[in-house]
């Protein structure tokens, strides 16, 4: 039977050579993790003799061993285990072949078979390996001194060359292994393997080293002691695992509890810094400015003005003001009064909304009242011109705040009254002998029309023009019946019916105008855009609109800012008005609405009028701002409502007498009268 032989191992160095009889021994069994266990027998020093052995059956000698070279040490390297020799003739054991150290989670083996030694259970990480039991005392074998003893000076070997039997169980003690202290292994494997080996020679060579199972280190050597004068031996306390004692993974729970430590100063840090940072502490004062908290989104429902208009001017306040963003929206007329209602009773309405300053009788329940903070009465008073005073009060309190001005103007064509060596007229008696005298007529039909007036089919805003007319004449729009708004009822008709300076077959008057086809019509400055739009060659002036009497009255019909009484974010869109309604902001709207037509929004405030004092299209609306009036007759409000509905009580009365529909006015006023009672009924303003 052929004796079974150990898996070569590769780059493990062998034990040194030797010219003596190797003696048969049983199988050798695994050697402990770190220590020897307590109570087994003595490690016997093997020896090499210096002859070649003659036995036969027994293994040839081992390869030498090549020192190790000078300089970096390499991992050390286990020495492969001797083979076992010839057995003696008779039985034999088996010998098994040696298994690898098991994993830590592997399970403990079967037990162990007569004639081997025990396997060890493999121990977790971090414990020290359970000692293998003692193995059955061979016979012949001398018996130990006494039970959990250190292990006795190992007998001398014989003679030269001559070992030992090594017992069962028993592994050879590692070469140049040094004694341990107390008992406790070498402080580091790899400076024990760093070490240089130098070859001994047959009769001085140590004993083969043993592998460890940790780290490649060497066993240590038993120290000798007496024992008759030992003390009985103490089970040490299992010491904690070497490689945990040199990982660096020991430090892990300090630097983690320093990093919480820095973690929860750095946030008592920041919260304590955030809440003393003063926000826009670089930015010009507002007087209103808002406490830094999460980024505040403005919803802005605009109407007649280009995202491009306003685009540098918000990017300006939001500069100023951090974490405040306003999201613009430039809405379409159609029905806007209608949506914008809808929305905000529904909680999807805007903060900030453009709406006509004829509507707040309309929108008392989605109006918020203006804080103190932006602008007191007094100040609002003497800021912004008289009609927005009067127009923009709501139970007391103001609730918009205009960004524009707008009007009524006598807009005329330069070259045709140069031509009549005319100057623009200042009263209505002379609007009316002028009218006459640059009318050109063919017969019966009107060639060039002296003034756009006295229908309503082709005059735009004829509503604010007899509006206009009402209010200089002293009548109240809300009895058209009275002596006075029926005298200027019929001086509006009279162009119409009697002096015929305008008639339907002309375009509307807008179109006529820039076609050359009339001479002069009464129209807002948005008009003169169209205008020129159309004729960008036509030379034309601007002058205040004519008086009836000694007291300068004149129409304003323009739009203003409100903040949604539903809105969440009421005091950032106060902030967002107070400062477009500032000088530098309104400045910079017109400045930017200038680069998209020919000149931007009039400015509703009275110290900058003078600022566009020089300018050929809006100097003659600044003019007349402070004397400007209104009531519930604004034309091209699109508001489905108050305005529209009024409007067309009087467009009915206006079109019964041009068209001879009634016999006389008086009989068509009672019923405008009636309607008009209707309509201020539905939004609480009749008294």
């Amino acid at each position: 039977m052929t004796d079974q032989k150990p898996p070569a191992q590769p780059n493990k160095p062998v034990a040194p050579q030797s010219t003596a009889p190797q003696p048969s021994a049983p199988a050798q069994a695994p050697i402990p993790p770190t220590t020897k266990p307590a109570g087994a027998p003595p490690l016997p020093k093997p020896n090499f003799s210096v002859t070649t052995p003659t036995t036969p059956g027994a293994p040839k000698p081992p390869a030498s061993v090549t020192p190790p070279t000078q300089g970096k040490p390499s991992a050390p390297q286990p020495v492969q285990q001797p083979k076992l020799g010839a057995q003696p003739t008779g039985q034999r054991p088996a010998a098994p072949t040696a298994k690898p150290v098991s994993s830590p989670s592997s399970t403990p083996v079967a037990p162990v078979k007569t004639g081997m030694p025990p396997k060890p259970v493999s121990a977790p990480p971090g414990k020290l390996p359970v000692p293998p039991a003692a193995p059955a005392k061979p016979t012949g074998s001398p018996p130990p001194t006494q039970t959990n003893r250190p292990p006795m000076t190992p007998p001398k070997p014989p003679g030269v060359g001559a070992l030992p039997p090594l017992q069962p169980g028993q592994a050879p003690r590692p070469v140049g292994s040094p004694p341990p202290v107390d008992g406790r292994p070498p402080t580091s494997s790899i400076q024990q393997a760093a070490r240089p080996t130098t070859l001994p020679t047959a009769k001085t060579l140590p004993p083969a080293k043993a592998v460890s199972p940790v780290g490649g280190a060497v066993l240590p050597k038993p120290p000798s002691v007496d024992p008759k004068n030992q003390p009985p031996a103490q089970v040490p306390p299992a010491p904690k695992a070497a490689e945990f004692k040199k990982s660096p993974l020991r430090f892990l729970p300090l630097l983690l509890g320093i990093l919480v430590v820095l973690g929860v100063v750095g946030f008592i840090l920041s919260r304590f810094l955030g809440g003393r940072s003063t926000p826009g502490a670089n930015t010009p004062n507002t007087g209103n400015q808002i406490p830094n908290r999460p980024e505040t989104v403005i919803t802005y429902w605009g109407l007649w003005e280009p995202t491009p208009v306003l685009e540098e001017t918000l990017a300006d306040f939001e500069e100023q003001n951090p974490g405040i963003r306003v999201n613009y929206q430039q809405q379409t007329y159609q029905d806007y009064r209608e949506r914008l209602q809808t929305a905000i009773a529904g909680g999807r309405g805007p903060d900030v909304f453009r709406y006509h300053a004829s509507w707040v009788p309309m929108m008392r329940a989605e109006l918020s009242p203006m804080p103190a903070s932006v602008y007191t009465p007094a100040e609002f008073q003497s800021i912004f011109f008289p009609i927005a005073s009067q127009q923009l009060q709501l139970n007391g309190n103001y609730v918009g705040v205009p960004l524009m001005y707008e009007g009524l103007a006598l807009v005329y064509n330069r070259e045709v009254l140069q031509t009549a060596n005319a100057e623009p007229p200042k009263t209505w008696a002379e609007l009316g002998d002028l009218a006459s005298r640059l009318t050109i007529r063919n017969g019966n039909q009107i060639q060039r029309a002296g003034l756009a007036i006295g229908n309503t089919a082709n005059v735009d805003n004829f509503s604010d023009i007899l509006g206009l007319l009402m209010l200089q004449n002293g009548a109240n729009p809300q009895d058209p019946t009275s002596v006075q708004a029926e005298e200027a009822i019929r001086f509006y008709t009279d162009f119409y019916t009697d002096r015929k300076v305008w008639d339907a077959s002309l375009p509307n008057s807008t179109i006529a105008f820039a076609r050359g086809d009339v001479a002069m019509i009464l129209v807002p400055s948005w008009r003169i855009h169209e205008i020129m739009a159309q004729n960008p060659n036509l030379s034309i002036g601007v002058a205040p609109v004519p008086q009836l009497g000694g007291s300068k009255v004149s129409w304003a019909s323009y739009w203003a800012e409100g903040v949604s009484a539903q809105s969440p974010n009421k005091d950032e869109a106060w902030l967002l008005l107070k400062y477009l309604s500032s000088p530098d902001a309104l400045q910079k709207l017109y400045s930017d609405a200038s680069k998209e037509r020919n000149f931007g929004e009039i400015y509703p405030r009275v110290d900058m009028a003078n600022m566009l004092a020089d300018s050929p299209y809006v100097a003659a609306y600044l003019a007349d701002a402070p004397y400007a009036q209104d009531w519930y007759m604004n034309s091209m409000t699109h508001d489905n409502g108050l305005n529209d509905q009024i409007i067309k009580y009087y467009q009915d009365a206006i079109n019964a007498v041009v068209l001879g529909r009634a016999n006389s006015l008086q009989e068509a006023l009672p019923v405008v009268a009636q309607g008009l009672l209707q309509v201020l009924r539905q939004y609480n303003l009749t008294r």
